[in-house]
C-alpha cells in the first residue's frame, strides 16, 4: 500500500491496482505511471526494515519530483489501533 498525498486529500493505492488504473485517474492524481511504480519501489524499500505503525506516503516537492518518506498513523486512523479497538467492544 501507498498513500498517495494529493492536492485535495491523501488516496491509498494497493499494489494490486497498479495495473486497472486508466491513465484518466493517473492524470487526475497528477503523476505518471512510471513514477508511481518508481514510488511503489520505493515505499516497498523503506518499509522493509519498519513496523507496522508507519506508511510510505509519497508527496511532490517544490521541484515536482515525488519523493517517499514514512509516516506515522494517526491514532485515529491505525489499523492496529482499530483492531485493538474493536476487541473492547
Amino acid at each position: 500500500m501507498l498513500a498517495l498525498a494529493i492536492d485535495y486529500s491523501d488516496v491509498e493505492i494497493r499494489e494490486d491496482d497498479l495495473s486497472s488504473l486508466t491513465d484518466a485517474e493517473l492524470k487526475r492524481l497528477r503523476i505518471t505511471r512510471t513514477e508511481l511504480y518508481r514510488a511503489f519501489a520505493e515505499g516497498a524499500r523503506l518499509m522493509k526494515s519498519r513496523s507496522d505503525r508507519v506508511r510510505p506516503m509519497a508527496h511532490k516537492t517544490f521541484d515536482g519530483t515525488w519523493r517517499v518518506d514514512l509516516f506515522r498513523y494517526s491514532p485515529t486512523s491505525d489499523p492496529l489501533m482499530q483492531r485493538k479497538l474493536a476487541g473492547l467492544a
